[in-house]
């Protein structure tokens, strides 16, 4: 059987999904052998493709990535090559055969979360074809219930492929940026994700508010084609946005805080506080059924609908050490499970 791999993701900005698609797409092709059949169609707006050694890459048609590549362009290739598609960040082609990582289902959970036209969108390419996809992934147990719950589908047709975070051991530290940013190693709070209201900076913001010797630095961009208004709340001046950092920049904010703070109020897997643990930080994250599946006892738990926490006693507590949980999760024991699953 041969496989084509949307390469969809290698043209959007970098956030979780897509890290775990180029993160397993990296490990996949150390795996592989060069009589493999797998390659991938990328649309001719995609960057920073990586060079691979056996996982062969080719451009398909005239059109940027978007619906109209995703759903005649790529499915009508994948046809031509008596391929199977495979698609590693939720969306997929509706005529394709497809084997598919859905993250979680937010836009089914939390729709107030997207914009009404990527929630109409997103609900019925899945519904369309979660029934007959030849397999289906997800990143968590929790997640995995999640589509159980909404889509009646038997626990044995999704198997539970985790992230990774050895990506983070490329990265190198960026020594200058916390003079940049006007901030003082380990007196600043920090958080780095999308702006979004499902990250919940509404209590980081809250929180600020109460403490107004404590310096709270965010990181983080706004993709107001997708999502909804994230920021419905007033800016303390103890807030600092930070705008978009770099990754090496994110990499030495994690390590020079005193905690990593993850208010989210629904994740499928949620990356960034096992980066920050990867670099020895302290994580504050919400008390969900999923942060608890994935970080166990190695973090400290906040209520993300109640923001009057002192965190500097929450940070008094004891936790475990986080090694065994990060020797958990790899990018190349998920990339083993993937060639696995879909070998049998």
């Amino acid at each position: 059987m041969k496989y084509i791999i949307n390469g969809k993701f290698y043209s959007q900005s970098i956030t979780g999904v897509q890290r775990y698609a180029r993160e397993l797409v990296m490990e996949l092709d150390n795996i592989l052998d060069r009589n493999c059949e797998f390659e991938i169609a990328l649309s001719n707006d995609c960057f920073d493709v990586p060079l691979l050694k056996n996982i062969k890459t080719v451009i398909i048609g005239p059109f940027k990535s978007g619906a109209m590549w995703e759903q005649i362009i790529l499915p009508i290739y994948v046809r031509y090559q008596k391929a199977v598609c495979v698609n590693l960040c939720n969306s997929m082609p509706i005529l394709s055969k497809n084997i598919t990582v859905l993250h979680d289902v937010s836009f089914k959970v939390n729709p107030q979360f997207y914009s009404k036209k990527v929630n109409l969108w997103t609900n019925f390419v899945v519904s369309t074809c979660i029934h007959r996809l030849k397999k289906m992934i997800t990143v968590s147990n929790f997640s995995k219930l999640e589509i159980m719950n909404n889509y009646s589908i038997n626990e044995n047709q999704i198997q539970v492929i985790y992230n990774g975070w050895q990506h983070y051991s490329r990265i190198k530290y960026s020594e200058n940026c916390l003079k940049k940013y006007g901030l003082e190693k380990g007196k600043y709070y920090f958080a780095l994700s999308s702006l979004t209201k499902n990250k919940n900076f509404k209590w980081i913001a809250e929180n600020a508010k109460k403490n107004s010797n404590a310096i709270y630095a965010v990181s983080g961009a706004i993709n107001a084609r997708v999502f909804s208004d994230a920021l419905d709340f007033e800016i303390p001046s103890n807030m600092k946005f930070l705008g978009y950092v770099t990754d090496e920049e994110a990499k030495t904010l994690m390590r020079d805080c005193k905690a990593f703070l993850f208010p989210t109020f629904y994740e499928g897997f949620g990356i960034p506080p096992l980066e920050a643990l990867s670099v020895g930080t302290k994580v504050v994250v919400s008390d969900t059924s999923c942060m608890r599946e994935i970080y166990g006892d190695t973090a400290y738990y906040i209520d993300p609908y109640n923001s009057n926490v002192d965190l500097d006693e929450l940070l008094t507590q004891t936790v475990s050490n986080p090694v065994m949980v990060l020797k958990k999760y790899s990018w190349h024991k998920s990339a083993l499970q993937f060639y696995k699953l879909i070998s049998k």
